[in-house]
């Protein structure tokens, strides 16, 4: 009699745990499985362990090792042995598809802890644990979902940390508790990512090339080397949330318990920024302020922008592209900027606003302060060490341990990152200055704010800001409109109103703020000029 074993543990940790090569679970399934195959008087051939592998699916590399052998060697196999049945399948359909190939081989399933085999009562048994199995993984995935979905509505983490944290476990009061914390070594590079590319002056590709060139890297996971980011990983990176505070879990944002390393002014102009350069995955035509604020009144869908004969604008329904049917026309652009910019009329902050918005700038200033001081210390630990680098390569050179090339392109390499290290490190020291600067200012802009005068002053992307700051969305309706005749022939005129104004719960400090910071930045440049 031959018989091979079917050995399987659920998670990697479960392998290694302790300080045994294959843990402890691997080890006592085998033990008990052989002795099992003994009292049957079988020869153990082979055995067939998937470390780390779920039993909710059959595509595990071992068992399907084991199916195909099974397959080739035809009545050469007389029991498949396994410790329990869930050790082979937690489906119902896996379970059945298994055990046919096993029947087919001319084997016979065996399990260590249940009484199954080929009599009726047996298959009972076995379609009972099968059953129990299946039930037992879906109730553990279903109460693992409600455990996860609580911790994030309570700001917490439900999944492995992106780039830029680190998951930890703290002991506190005795109790086990994993948290999140930044990455002391990568966390200062995000943040510099975005301050870059909330300039305007840089791209997504300049971006990485950036970060590159400061020696940041992506985490070394399991056989794969930790490397560059990608083009496509550094624009995932600049669109998620979490760097500003935010945890996204089964498509619901919370506000979350970790520490944010981009601020929410940064991070709301950094999306303006892409959102001005992109829609979705393909390049957007034109792009106008009021998009993501006007609604159409007829239909509710969301208002896009185009322009015709190369000068007019217009503001037109996204149904006209999806083919749902909506009689609302082309409105002209002008129109609607009115339209819009007059909400601002009877607009006002009250003193409650605008301490909150002076808190929310006050905060953000001394995030600037602290993130700039904590990249100065970075980076000059880093020029440390390629001083100290450079001081080696000299001695080795001196001890004739390498030749004159390899140290002249050596110190050409050091130098090189010295200088972008000195740079690195004027320019975050000049921005401190200036953020220090720009955010007294912005105090001081904040606490006389006439959202009016500021609305019809600011720069586009800042009137975007403002409009999401008060506004959920406006909709608008020009079904009204009619055409007239006159010598110079027919043309329409034009009824646009607005039909329903949406403002936000509560006003969204993040839009307020970026807005605040830009004006007062665009006023400073307009004295200057």
């Amino acid at each position: 009699m031959n018989a091979i074993l079917y050995i399987r543990v659920s998670t990697v940790d479960q392998a290694v745990r302790g300080d045994q090569p294959e843990g402890f679970s691997i080890p006592a399934q085998r033990e008990a499985c052989t002795r099992k195959a003994k009292n049957l008087k079988a020869v153990v051939i082979d055995e067939y362990v998937d470390r780390g592998e779920s039993a909710r699916s059959a595509d595990r590399p071992e068992l399907q090792r084991l199916l195909n052998d099974l397959t080739e060697r035809k009545k050469q196999i007389d029991y498949i042995i396994v410790h329990k049945v869930d050790r082979l399948a937690r489906s119902l359909h896996d379970d059945v598809m298994i055990g046919l190939a096993i029947q087919n081989a001319g084997a016979t399933l065996v399990s260590v802890t249940e009484n199954i085999d080929e009599t009726p009562s047996g298959r009972l048994l076995h379609g009972i644990m099968a059953t129990i199995a299946e039930f037992y993984s879906r109730n553990l995935a279903a109460e693992a979902l409600k455990g996860a979905t609580e911790k994030a509505k309570r700001g917490g983490t439900p999944y492995r940390a992106p780039l830029g944290y680190i998951n930890v476990i703290k002991h506190i009061d005795g109790r086990e508790a994993r948290m999140v914390e930044p990455d002391p070594e990568r966390a200062p590079h995000i943040t510099w990512a975005f301050k870059q590319y909330a300039t305007g002056n840089h791209t997504v590709k300049t971006i990485g090339r950036g970060l590159n060139e400061r020696g940041f890297r992506s985490r070394r996971t399991g056989q794969s080397m930790s490397k560059p980011l990608s083009n496509s990983a550094v624009a995932n990176m600049l669109s998620n949330r979490y760097y500003a505070g935010y945890v996204k879990y089964r498509g619901v944002m919370y506000r979350g318990r970790h520490k944010p390393i981009v601020t929410a002014a940064v991070f709301a102009n950094v999306q303006a920024i892409r959102d001005s350069r992109n829609f979705g995955n393909r390049r957007r035509k034109y792009f106008h302020y009021l998009i993501g604020t006007v609604f159409c009144g007829q239909c509710g869908r969301r208002m896009s922008y185009t322009v015709a004969k190369h000068k007019y604008g217009y503001i037109y329904c996204m149904s006209r592209q999806r083919g749902f049917v909506c009689s609302q026309p082309y409105i002209p652009l002008k129109l609607v900027e009115q339209l819009i910019a007059s909400q601002f009329q009877n607009a006002g902050l009250t003193a409650a606003d605008r301490t909150a918005l002076q808190k929310e700038v006050r905060s953000q200033l001394r995030y600037e302060i602290e993130g700039g001081k904590t990249e100065i210390s970075i980076q000059e630990k880093r020029l440390t060490r390629l001083l100290m680098e450079r001081q080696r390569l000299l001695q080795a050179y001196y001890d004739e341990e390498i030749g004159k090339d390899l140290l002249g392109d050596e110190q050409r390499r050091i130098n090189k990152e010295i200088a972008q290290l000195k740079d690195i490190i004027g320019d975050t020291k000049a921005a401190r200055k200036a953020a220090r600067r720009n955010y007294e200012a912005a105090l001081e802009f904040a606490d006389t704010l006439n959202l009016e005068s500021a609305y019809m002053n600011a720069h586009p992307l800042l009137r975007r800001a403002l409009n999401r700051a008060l506004f959920a969305e406006i909709r608008i309706d020009d079904t009204n409109s009619y055409v007239i005749s006159n010598r110079q022939g027919r043309r329409k005129k034009h009824d646009v109103r607005i039909v329903e104004t949406k403002l936000q719960p509560k006003i969204d400090y993040q839009q307020l703020v970026q807005a605040v910071i830009g004006l007062t930045l665009q006023r400073s440049d307009l004295e200057e000029g």
